[in-house]
């Protein structure tokens, strides 16, 4: 929440009703080409604003690869092809979008192109972020026992170990399990050991 002075009556009740309306701003996804989230960010971003919408992202994560003996962090689209959008007023989100010949030729044209997250998918969303500014899901410090299961985690994982279905720790990486846009989803968390 951005940061006001409360030296006035004015500026508690201005930041009073920007706390009740962040509470009511509703999480929707927008399904998009693949590989073009960023594209499609930044045309929803130039053509719209901020009038319909609080933020638009899409998240990304922190990933482990192993080159030449050395293990190398890099970042990919965690959920390709999906766009986050929190907005209150998503129908006419969603009327200002279709306006924008751009964002017609990025949308999906199989189904639905904009989905309302439950909140318990925001809630795993925002567990999973963590409260990361770049909206990236970052690398979990793991502890392992002798028989190389994980017992204890740092990030985001800490709220899912009783999920994990996959583990490859030379690969550094785990797989939850987890219902999301209505479907059962096996969800990589990239790891430290």
């Amino acid at each position: 929440m951005e940061k006001r002075k409360l030296n006035s009556g004015s500026s508690i009740a201005k930041w009073r009703s920007t706390l009740f309306f962040r509470r009511n701003r509703m999480w929707n996804v927008i399904q998009v080409v693949t590989g073009k989230e960023e594209e499609t960010k930044n045309v929803i971003e130039k053509e719209l604003g901020r009038q319909f919408f609080k933020d638009c992202f899409y998240i990304r994560r922190e990933r482990v690869w192993r080159r030449d003996g050395q293990c190398i962090v890099h970042l990919e689209t965690m959920f390709p092809g999906y766009l986050f959008i929190c907005t209150d007023q998503p129908e006419a989100l969603y009327v200002e979008l279709k306006k924008i010949p751009q964002i017609t030729k990025l949308l999906r044209a199989d189904g639905d192109v904009f989905l309302a997250v439950s909140k318990e998918e925001e809630a795993f969303l925002r567990n999973l972020l963590d409260g990361d500014p770049e909206n990236v899901v970052r690398l979990s410090q793991v502890t392992v026992n002798a028989e190389k299961e994980i017992v204890t985690s740092t990030g985001p994982l800490r709220h899912y170990l009783d999920r994990i279905v996959k583990k490859k720790l030379r690969l550094r990486y785990v797989m939850i399990e987890m219902e999301l846009f209505d479907k059962n989803r096996h969800i990589l968390i990239g790891i430290n050991l």
